[in-house]
């Protein structure tokens, strides 16, 4: 097994342990990696309005953080549980259920002292539908839609297995200035990274989690990838995946330096501590042609954009084209819209996007797509939320019948 060449690393906890500094970030992923989630739900906790860490599971936390601070060690458990319901579908199934299941953490071994931090990513995931029925990531297929998908994430086709296992390095201390990773790699997490790329904000529909115009590759693809900032302001970065990978299962991949996923970035943002929230950056991707799998080259350019607005408001807008080979969904892409935070760490979102159908992956003379969304994010306890969602697309493209489809959602999502 590929991954087996990791496992050595397993047996470094002695120097870990000789580490007496507190753990820091070697991170400059995305709110999707295994980091950027981890640090999210830690901010939920101090944030909320109860004191979880002091009443309710104070031996929980007070546990995870003898851990951090003894070996370094940073781990969490996070479950996403997704129904949709559809007003008009091509078939008859009409609802789907899924779940997003994950165990993720980081080990830092080495440069705890100094600050230049190194060490073990992981992510062990699993999506599967729920009951009988068909998953989220199904229903594009049965409401006729094209480029836009309400519920891609929840699939039922991800076995339980490593989706990240890497080694992760930071220089520049604290918040590190540069940052590297490779091994077994979430590409998402990395390729245009922008604030809503993540399953745990407030949309479901891909238009506005990862761009319809961008090459995709399995999740757990062998690859690297780095960000370095050049002045205080301006970064660049970019990465390869294994454009052969499959979601679930690491072994499937078959790593050839001409069959790669593979993005250029530059970015500018006001400063490090606000890189997260306020970025603007523009990335170039390409994927090499498979010819055992007959799918063809392709290339595209992202523009996207988001900024914290008093300390309230997320504004995003993100712009994508492509030459609609690799696969793609759509050759064109336009979406944009906002976040509201209300009381504590309760959101209010919405969006608005439009797609053009990749003639390349599904012939020409197929309308173009657009969608509403709108959802409620309540957060019950620091470690449950709520997530109320509408969607309407309007002119699915493979459902010339229907000018326009609700889809209605609720998630739960739970993470310690």
């Amino acid at each position: 097994m590929r991954i087996g060449i990791f496992l050595p690393l397993l047996l470094c906890l002695e120097l870990a342990q000789a580490q007496d500094a507190s753990p820091r970030s070697a991170t400059l992923d995305g709110p999707n990696g295994v980091s950027g989630e981890l640090e999210q739900a830690e901010m939920i906790v101090d944030a909320f309005r109860r004191d979880n860490r002091g009443v309710a599971l104070k031996r929980w936390y007070d546990w995870k953080q003898r851990l951090q601070d003894d070996y370094g060690f940073n781990f969490g458990i996070n479950a996403s549980l997704l129904y949709e319901n559809a007003s008009d579908v091509l078939g008859v199934k009409d609802n789907a259920a899924g779940g997003i299941y994950r165990l993720q953490g980081d080990w830092m071994l080495v440069g705890r002292r100094t600050g230049d931090v190194g060490g073990i990513i992981f992510r062990v995931e699993n999506r599967s539908k729920i009951g009988s029925g068909i998953p989220p990531a199904s229903l594009r297929g049965e409401i006729g839609a094209a480029a836009t998908d309400p519920g891609f994430a929840y699939s039922d086709n991800f076995g339980t297995n490593f989706s990240v296992l890497a080694w992760q390095q930071g220089f520049g201390g604290e918040q590190p200035r540069v940052g590297l990773v490779a091994g077994l790699l979430d590409f998402s997490a990395h390729l245009d990274a922008l604030y809503y790329q993540t399953v745990a904000r407030g949309f479901l529909n891909r238009s506005f989690i990862l761009s319809s115009t961008v090459a995709t590759t399995g999740i757990g693809a062998l690859g690297a990838a780095a960000r370095g900032m050049v002045t205080d302001r301006w970064s660049v970065g970019g990465g390869f995946y294994d454009a052969n990978a499959r979601s679930g299962d690491p072994d499937a991949g078959d790593f050839q330096w001409d069959e790669l996923l593979k993005h250029v970035e530059v970015g500018f943002t006001p400063s490090l501590a606000r890189r997260v929230t306020d970025r603007v950056q523009l990335t170039w991707w390409h994927k090499d042609a498979l010819p055992v799998k007959g799918v063809s080259s392709g290339q595209g350019w992202l523009l996207s954009y988001s900024w914290l607005v008093r300390d309230v408001y997320v504004p995003f807008l993100r712009a994508g084209y492509s030459d609609g080979g690799a696969g793609v969904l759509a050759s064109a892409s336009l979406v944009g819209g906002f976040s509201r935070r209300l009381n504590h760490q309760d959101w209010i979102t919405f969006g608005a996007g439009w797609n053009k159908p990749s003639s390349k992956t599904y012939g020409a003379g197929l309308q173009d797509e657009k969608v509403l969304e709108a959802s409620y994010l309540w957060q019950l306890t620091a470690n449950t939320s709520l997530l109320a969602d509408v969607q309407l697309i309007s002119d699915p493209a493979l459902n010339p019948d229907r000018s326009l489809v609700w889809i209605a959602g609720v998630r739960m999502r739970m993470a310690l």
